[in-house]
This record gives structure tokens, sequence and C-alpha cells, in this order.
């Protein structure tokens, strides 16, 4: 952002923009001139959060189960609740189905495990991901007009896991999408990173009024969206987001 030092009494203005950071006793106030600010934040959010959330991501585009009949052909990360799930022993291979979003035969996605590859799983397939949501990465193809992944090795399933998430923030990035989501009314207590159930919800929330996959994970995605909901969030609210920006920023060049 570009943002000079702080010091009490003193004036600091970030790069290209026309606004002042005034010291006040143990709180900051900022005063503001158009939308530029606004955008500012936006920006800053983008380039702080989505460097922490993307980094070691690989080439594979994130999708919904919904949407993977768009993209036969391509290898991609589909995303979903496993809706139904079954073992055919008595079929040559012994597959295992898992049916994404809808149960057996109405599910919109497959994602098939050949016996082959049922032994490299700790668990049965079917009851480790049943009912639960995962995302799964591989090269999307099709069988009797319904798109599927072949899975043959556990490392390409992903099981999100609610109480683990956020893990590719910091503890003070994470306080800082709490905020902006709190700030959005999407109750959470930013007075700590933990990502706890009740954050979880309030992202789901966030997503699923974005129409974005309902993961509860601060993926590359959904932080976009959080930024560009800036513009939307009260005045007193977007000050403590610039507190938390500034702080994590100046923590950063230590």
């Amino acid at each position: 952002m570009g943002a000079g030092a702080i010091a009490g009494g003193h004036e600091t203005r970030a790069h290209g923009l026309d606004r002042t950071l005034i010291r006040e006793g143990d709180g900051m106030r900022m005063e503001r001139h158009g939308s530029l600010a606004e955008r500012a934040i936006a920006l800053a959010l983008c380039a702080l959060l989505l460097g922490a959330a993307v980094a070691g991501a690989d080439d594979a585009v994130r999708i919904r189960a919904a949407e993977a009949a768009q993209h036969v052909g391509e290898v991609a990360e589909v995303c979903g609740r496993v809706a139904s799930a079954a073992h055919i022993a008595a079929v040559k291979g012994q597959p295992t189905f898992l049916n994404m979003e809808r149960p057996y035969p109405d599910q919109p996605f497959n994602v098939v495990i050949w016996g082959s590859a049922r032994a490299r799983f700790d668990a049965p397939p079917e009851r480790a991901f049943d009912g639960k949501d995962i995302c799964v990465t591989g090269l999307i193809e099709t069988y009797d007009g319904k798109p599927q992944i072949v899975v043959t090795d556990p490392e390409q399933i992903v099981l999100l896991s609610p109480p683990d998430g956020g893990s590719e923030l910091t503890e003070t990035e994470r306080i800082l999408v709490k905020a902006l989501l709190a700030s959005l009314g999407h109750e959470t207590n930013y007075g700590s990173g933990e990502w706890d159930e009740e954050t979880v919800e309030a992202m789901v929330a966030f997503q699923e009024a974005g129409g974005m996959t309902p993961t509860g994970e601060p993926d590359s995605a959904t932080l976009r969206a959080l930024a560009d909901a800036v513009p939307g969030i009260p005045d007193e609210d977007r000050d403590l987001v610039i507190r938390l920006l500034l702080f994590e920023l100046a923590r950063r060049g230590e």
C-alpha cells in the first residue's frame, strides 16, 4: 500500500490516495475522500490474502460438481458433497462410486474408484466420504452421459475438514477474514484467529449468498468476493479492517 510510518501527531498518506491516518489515544481515525479508499482496501486484501491462499496451489481449476459437464476433457478440481456412495463388489472391477450432490441416479457427477485402487485407502471410501464435502482432482471424462473422475491415488481426494480450516492464512489474516465476515452480517468472534465451527458457518453463508461452492474454506474465489464486498462494510467496521491490514503489513515488514 506504500503507507509511511505512523507516529503520534503525524500524518501519513498511502501512495496515490488522498487519505489521512491520525493517532487518537489507543485508536486510529481515518479521513476518507471518495471511493478510492474502498478500492485500495480491496486491492490490499487481494494482494495480502490471495498470496497466502494460492501459495502452492496447482494449475487445476476448481469447479462445482454441477459444472463438471462443461469441463469434460479438462483436468480440474471438482468440489461438492457426496450424496450417496456404494461399493459394487459383484461387478467386474469392483468399483466404488461416490455420487456427488444428489443420490444415484440423479447425480451430476461421479467419482469412480476401481478395486485395484481401493486397497490404497486407509478406510473404505464409501464409508469415509459418504455425506462429506470433498474435492477430487483429475481428468474429467464421461460414461453413460455422466461426467466422472477415475481416482487411482487417495491424494486425489481432499476431505474438506472445517475444524482445520484457514490453515493457509496467518493468525492475523484469519482474524481479518473473520472481521470482514462479521462486518458483512455473518456472525463470528474475531477476537482470535481460530477457524471454529461458527466461522465455518459464517463462511458457508457468505459463499452460498455469492453462488460459490460452500466449503467453509477461505479459498481464492471467496477471498476475491470478500474484497469485492468491502464497499458494503459500515464505516466504523471498515476502520477496524484497515487497522488489521496495516498491522499485518507491518508484521511482514519486520
